[in-house]
C-alpha cells in the first residue's frame, strides 16, 4: 500500500509539473505580401492532434508548452512552424506561394494536388496585381507566366489585351486562349460595336481568386477543339470557415500619357508648308495669326486631345461561414477616365458566391456575377478623317481651337466640313474637321448588361467515387450607340446621323461529371475523370441607322422631322457543341507518373461529315527525387524536389465563324428593288484547325522549396489552317475567296521560370521571379505555296507569320535630296521627286542621272523582318521589412520590328502639320539634312515616303526594357489599428508604366493598331498613346 501510493504521489507530481509548464499562446497570423490579417489558417502543435483556426482577426489562442513546435498552413501559402519561446505572444506571417507542392491546383474539370500535375501549368494569383490601376485582369497577366505574351495595344479603356500562348497558331481567328470562370466557358474578346468593349472587364479583378494557365497538350486536350490558343481557368474567391470578415479595397489613380508626339510648332509648321509649296511651283499660302494678346496662334493640338484622367475603384466584400455553409459577397464600382478624351469607363459589380454540405454525400453552391459597364470612346480608325489621331495630328497649329464668332464656338471653315484655315489662304487638306468639336460632340457609346452563373450539385456515391452536375449561363447584352453632329464634321455629308445597335449574346454550358480518386497500398494512386458535356450558344444582331437629322435634341427625346435614310438589319447564330471526355491518371508511390484523357466534340459550325472530332492526349512524370539512392545521396540534399516530364496531345481550333461551310445570302437593294445575293459559297469539305503538341519539361526545387525553377521546350504544329483561298475573278465568287483548310504553322521555343525565397526571416525578406520565353515561328505550308500580301506583311512559307515585305531605303542622294532604294539586284535606283520616275543611281557621281529604271513589287520587295517578338519575358521583386513592401516589376521583349507607320503620316507632303522628323529634310548640297528625309515637294507623300509600301526607312527594332509597375506599401501596427476597431490596415501607393527603354521612335513599341493576322499585324498606325498612372489606394479588413 506505501508502494503504490508513493507511486501515486510521483504521478500526480509529474502530470502537475508538465500542466505548469503548458500554457496558452496567442497571436496573428498575416500575410507577408499585404499585411492583413489571414483568417482560417490552421494552428497545430506538432506531433500532437486537434488544434485550431485563425479567426477573421487572424487572431489564434491554442495551449503549449515551452519548447513545442507550433505549425501554421494555409492554402496558397508557404507552411510555417515556430517554436514556443519564454514569450505568450507568437505574432506570425505567412508568404504567398503560388508554386506550393501541397496546394490544390485547379485542372480543367477537377482539382488536384500541384505535385500530381504532369502538364505544363502556370499558377498566377490575383494578389500580385490588387496594387495596379486596372479595368481589366488580361492586361496584368503580362510577364508573370512562361510562354504568355500579352500586348497592350493602345492605352484606350475598354482595349481587349492580346493574349497569346506560347506563340500565334493561326491565321485567322481563335488566336487567344479559351477563358473558363468556375468552369464555365465565357465569351471573350471585343463585343463593343462602335466602340471598343473588352468582354474580361466585366469581372470585377477583386473578385478573382487565382489564375492557372493551361499550356501543353495534356493540360488543354480536356478542352478539345476549343484549345489550340491555350485555356486560362480562372477561379472566383469563395468563403472560407470561420467568422465573418468584411473587407475593403479602394484606389484613387491620376493617368497621362506616357509620351507625347513631337510636332511642330506655328512657325515650323509655316516654314516647312511654305517650303513644300514653293518647291512644287505655288505662291506661299501659310501665314500666323494674331492671338489677340500681342502674340502669334501657336496651338498645340494634344492639349485637346489628351487630358489628365481620375480614376478611382471601390470594392466591398463580405465572406465567412462554417465547415458546412460558406459564402462570399461583394459589391464593385470603377469610375475611370481615360487620357484620350472622351474615353471612360465605368462598371458596377455584384458578386454572390455560396456552398452548402448538407451532409457527408451531398452538397451543392451557386457562383454568380452580375455586371453593368458603360464604355465610351473616340473614333479611333487609324486612316479616318474623323479618326482622333489620324486628324489630331494634322491639325494646323497656327489657327486656333474655338472661335466665338462661330455658331458652334468652335474654328470650323465656311464649309462646315473643315478646320477653320484662320489667315492661311488655303484650307486643311483632305478637309479634315476640328478634332476638339468631333471628341466632344459625337458619340459613340458601349453598355454592357451580363450574368455569369454557374450552379452546381455533388454527391459522394461511396469512397473514392463522385459525381457533380453543373450548369452555368453566360448572358450579356451589349447597347451600342453611335451619334454624329449634323454641324460640323464628318457629319456635315449626311447632315447628322444615329445608330443603335443591340447584340444579345447566351451561352448555356452544361456539365456532368462522375470521378474516381483511390489510393491502394499506399502505393497505387488513381484518378479517373467522365464528362459529358453541352453547350448552345444564341447571338442576335439588331442595328437601326438613321440619318438627316433635323435638330440636336436627339438626347432629349424630342427627334423631329423625317429621315432621308432609315436602315435596319439584323442577325441571327445558333451554335452547338456537345462533347465526352474520359481521363486517366495514375502514379505510383507518387514517383512515377502516366496520364491519359481522350476527348469527342461535335460541332454545328462544321458540316455534317466533318462535325465530330476526336481529341487525345498522353503525358508521364519522373519525380526522381522520391528514389531512395536521391534521398540517400548528402551530395544532392539541396535539392528538395527534382521532376521530368513530358506529354502529347491534339487539340483544335473552331473559330472560324459561323457556318462558313454553308452558302449564304445577304439581303440587297438594286436600284429601288430589294432582294438577295450571294455573300458566301459553302465549302462542305470544312474541318477546323488541328493542333498537334509535344512538351518536355523540367522542374526542380532547391533549397527546401525556397527558390523554384522550371523548363521546358514545347513544339507545336497547326495543321488545315483555315483561310479564305482566292479563286478567279471569273467564277463570280463572292470577295473571289472560298473558306478552305490550307497550309501549316510550326511554334516551337523554349520557357524558363526561376523564382523563390532569395532572402527570408522574420524581419527582412526578398522574394524574385524570373520569366523568359524564347520561340520561333515558321509558315510551313501554303495552298500551292502561294504567297499572301497585304500591304506591309507577308505570309511565305519558310518565314514567320506576318513577316514584313517591303522594300530596302538606302537614304538621300546628297546632290538633290531624291530617295534612294536597293533593288532585288543589289542596285542602287533615286525616286526623281521632280518628275516621279526612278533612274539609276551612282554613288561616285550623285548629280549624274543613269538609265531609266523601276521599282518593281514583284522583283524588288523582299522580306524585312518578322513582326512577331523572338524572346520576351519579365522579373518580379518583393521586398519587405517589417510593416513595409516594396514591389518593382520590369518586362522585356525582343526580336521583332515594328513599321512606325505613323512616321510616314507625320512626314505628309499636303497642307497638314508634320512631326519634328521633317526638320531633318535635304534643303540644299550645302544643308543636305539628316541624310534620310528627302527633300519637301507638296502633294507627294506617295511619292516621296511610299506610304502605300513598307520600306526599311521606316522599319524599327521593337525591343524594349519597361518598367511596368512600383508599389510601395506599408501595414499599420496592431497598436493602431485596435484603436480603429478594424483587423488590420494596409496603405499603398504605386506607379504604373514608369519609364521604357528603346531605340523605338514611336509612343511605345507594344502598340499594335493593326492586330489581325492578314491586315498589317506589328504595325503602329496613328495608335493612342498609352498612359503613365499614379496610383493611392488602401485595403482594410474589418
Amino acid at each position: 500500500m506505501k508502494k503504490l501510493l508513493q507511486s501515486l504521489f510521483i504521478l500526480l507530481f509529474v502530470a502537475s509539473s508538465a500542466m505548469a509548464q503548458e500554457r496558452t499562446i496567442t497571436g496573428t497570423v498575416t500575410g507577408k505580401e499585404d499585411g492583413l490579417p489571414l483568417p482560417g489558417v490552421s494552428v497545430k502543435i506538432k506531433g500532437a492532434s486537434g488544434g485550431t483556426t485563425t479567426g477573421a482577426d487572424g487572431k489564434f489562442v491554442i495551449r503549449a508548452t515551452t519548447g513545442a513546435s507550433i505549425e501554421f498552413s494555409s492554402i496558397g501559402f508557404s507552411p510555417v512552424s515556430r517554436v514556443v519561446a519564454n514569450s505568450n505572444v507568437l505574432n506570425v506571417m505567412l508568404t504567398n506561394d503560388a508554386r506550393s507542392l501541397s496546394d490544390v491546383v485547379v485542372v480543367g474539370y477537377g482539382s488536384v494536388n500541384r505535385k500530381d500535375v504532369t502538364g505544363s501549368q502556370t499558377s498566377v494569383s490575383a494578389q500580385e496585381f490588387t496594387d495596379r490601376a486596372i479595368p481589366s485582369f488580361d492586361k496584368a497577366l503580362a510577364g508573370k507566366a512562361a510562354g504568355v505574351q500579352v500586348i497592350t495595344a493602345n492605352g484606350l479603356l475598354g482595349q481587349p489585351a492580346q493574349v497569346r500562348i506560347r506563340g500565334t497558331n493561326t491565321i485567322t481567328s481563335g488566336q487567344g486562349p479559351l477563358y473558363v470562370v468556375d468552369g464555365v466557358p465565357i465569351f471573350s474578346g471585343d463585343v463593343g460595336g462602335f466602340t471598343s468593349s473588352n468582354a474580361l472587364a466585366d469581372i470585377n479583378p477583386n473578385d478573382i481568386e487565382s489564375f492557372e494557365v493551361l499550356k501543353d497538350g495534356a493540360s488543354t486536350a480536356i478542352y478539345g477543339s476549343r484549345a489550340a490558343g491555350g485555356v486560362i481557368l480562372i477561379t472566383t474567391k469563395k468563403g472560407k470557415a470561420g467568422q465573418a470578415t468584411f473587407t475593403y479595397d479602394g484606389y484613387y489613380a491620376v493617368g497621362k500619357v506616357s509620351k507625347r508626339y513631337d510636332q511642330l510648332n506655328a512657325a515650323q509648321f509655316i516654314e516647312i508648308a511654305n517650303e513644300r509649296l514653293v518647291a512644287a511651283g505655288n505662291a506661299p499660302q501659310a501665314f500666323s495669326m494674331p492671338d489677340g494678346q500681342g502674340g502669334i496662334v501657336d496651338t498645340d493640338w494634344q492639349d485637346y486631345l489628351f487630358r489628365t484622367a481620375q480614376q478611382q475603384n471601390h470594392s466591398v466584400s463580405a465572406s465567412g461561414g462554417t465547415e458546412k455553409a460558406k459564402y462570399y459577397f461583394s459589391l464593385g464600382y470603377s469610375d475611370q477616365e481615360g487620357v484620350i478624351i472622351s474615353n471612360s469607363l465605368k462598371r458596377y459589380s455584384l458578386k454572390a458566391n455560396f456552398d452548402q454540405k448538407v451532409n457527408k454525400v451531398f452538397s451543392f453552391g451557386l457562383t454568380s456575377g452580375f455586371t453593368y459597364q458603360d464604355n465610351t470612346g473616340p473614333q479611333t480608325g487609324s486612316n479616318t478623317l474623323s479618326g482622333n489621331i489620324f486628324g489630331g495630328l494634322r491639325m494646323l497649329p497656327n489657327v486656333p481651337v474655338y472661335d466665338d464668332a462661330n455658331v458652334t464656338g468652335y474654328n470650323i471653315a465656311p464649309n462646315k466640313t473643315a478646320l477653320g484655315r484662320g489667315n492661311n489662304l488655303i484650307t486643311i487638306s483632305d478637309n479634315i474637321g476640328n478634332q476638339r468639336f468631333v471628341l466632344d460632340n459625337n458619340i459613340r457609346r458601349s453598355q454592357t448588361y451580363r450574368l455569369l452563373a454557374t450552379a452546381y450539385a455533388e454527391v459522394n456515391l461511396f469512397d473514392g467515387l463522385k459525381f457533380r452536375t453543373q450548369v452555368g449561363v453566360d448572358n450579356q447584352n451589349v447597347d451600342d450607340f453611335i451619334y454624329t453632329d449634323p454641324r460640323a464634321g464628318d457629319g456635315v455629308s449626311s447632315n447628322g446621323s444615329m445608330s443603335q445597335a443591340f447584340t444579345p449574346s447566351i451561352r448555356l454550358d452544361l456539365q456532368n461529371v462522375l470521378s474516381y480518386n483511390k489510393s491502394f497500398a499506399d502505393a497505387h494512386n488513381l484518378s479517373v475523370t467522365l464528362v459529358q458535356e453541352f453547350q448552345n450558344d444564341r447571338t442576335s444582331f439588331y442595328q437601326a441607322s438613321v440619318s438627316n437629322l433635323t435638330d440636336i435634341y436627339w438626347n432629349q427625346n424630342i427627334v423631329t422631322g423625317t429621315f432621308v435614310t432609315p436602315t435596319a438589319s439584323g442577325s441571327l447564330a445558333r451554335t452547338a457543341l456537345e462533347s465526352y471526355l474520359a481521363r486517366v491518371n495514375y502514379n505510383y508511390k507518387n514517383k512515377y507518373y502516366i496520364g491519359g484523357s481522350i476527348r469527342s466534340d461535335k460541332n454545328s459550325n462544321l458540316p455534317a461529315a466533318n462535325r465530330v472530332g476526336y481529341f487525345p492526349g498522353v503525358s508521364a512524370a519522373y519525380r526522381v527525387s522520391e528514389e531512395s539512392f536521391f534521398k540517400n545521396s548528402s551530395g544532392l540534399s539541396f535539392i528538395s524536389d527534382l521532376r521530368l516530364r513530358g506529354s502529347y496531345a491534339e487539340v483544335g481550333n473552331v473559330s472560324i465563324g459561323n457556318f462558313r461551310y454553308l452558302g449564304q445570302y445577304n439581303a440587297a437593294v438594286y436600284g429601288a428593288q430589294p432582294g438577295i445575293g450571294f455573300s458566301n459559297i459553302g465549302n462542305y469539305n470544312l474541318q477546323w484547325e488541328s493542333q498537334k503538341k509535344v512538351d518536355v519539361g523540367l522542374e526542380l526545387g532547391l533549397f527546401g522549396g525556397r527558390l523554384n525553377v522550371t523548363a521546358d521546350y514545347f513544339r507545336q504544329n497547326t495543321d488545315a489552317l483555315v483561310q479564305n483561298a482566292p479563286t478567279a475573278p471569273s467564277l463570280g465568287v463572292p470577295s473571289n475567296t472560298i473558306t478552305q483548310n490550307v497550309g501549316n504553322i510550326l511554334n516551337s521555343g523554349f520557357e524558363f521560370s526561376i523564382g523563390g525565397d532569395i532572402i527570408k526571416n522574420d524581419n527582412f525578406s526578398y522574394n524574385a521571379n524570373f520569366t523568359f520565353t524564347a520561340q520561333k515561328n515558321i509558315v510551313e505550308s501554303l495552298r500551292e505555296g502561294q504567297d499572301q500580301i497585304s500591304t506591309y506583311n507577308i505570309i511565305r512559307v519558310g518565314e514567320s507569320l506576318n513577316a514584313f515585305y517591303g522594300y530596302e531605303y538606302a537614304g538621300v542622294n546628297p546632290a538633290n535630296g531624291n530617295p534612294l532604294y536597293v533593288k532585288g539586284n543589289g542596285q542602287i535606283i533615286q525616286g526623281n521627286v521632280t518628275n516621279q520616275t526612278y533612274n539609276v543611281y551612282d554613288p561616285a557621281n550623285p548629280s549624274a542621272t543613269g538609265a531609266s529604271a523601276i521599282l518593281s513589287a514583284s522583283t524588288d520587295k523582299k522580306v524585312l523582318g518578322s513582326s512577331l517578338p523572338k524572346w520576351f519575358g519579365g522579373l518580379n521583386n518583393t521586398f519587405t521589412y517589417k510593416g513595409f513592401d516594396l514591389n518593382v516589376f520590369l518586362r522585356f521583349q525582343g526580336g521583332n520590328k515594328i513599321y512606325n507607320r505613323t512616321r510616314v503620316d507625320q512626314l505628309n507632303q499636303n497642307f497638314v502639320n508634320n512631326g519634328t522628323e521633317i526638320l531633318g529634310r535635304w534643303q540644299s548640297v550645302a544643308n543636305p539634312g539628316d541624310g534620310v528625309t528627302p527633300r519637301q515637294w507638296f502633294g507627294r507623300s506617295t511619292f516621296i515616303n511610299r506610304d502605300g509600301d513598307a520600306t526599311t526607312r521606316f522599319l524599327e527594332d521593337g525591343k524594349f526594357l519597361r518598367l511596368d509597375n512600383v508599389a510601395f506599401g506599408y501595414k499599420l501596427p496592431e497598436s493602431v489599428v485596435s484603436k480603429l476597431k478594424v483587423s488590420g490596415i494596409r496603405l499603398y501607393a504605386s506607379a504604373q508604366n514608369l519609364f521604357v527603354i528603346t531605340g523605338y521612335k514611336g509612343l511605345d513599341p507594344e502598340t499594335n493598331t493593326a492586330a489581325s493576322a492578314t491586315a498589317g499585324y506589328g504595325t503602329d498606325f496613328n495608335g493612342n498613346p498609352q498612359q503613365r498612372t499614379l496610383t493611392f489606394g488602401a485595403n482594410v479588413r474589418f
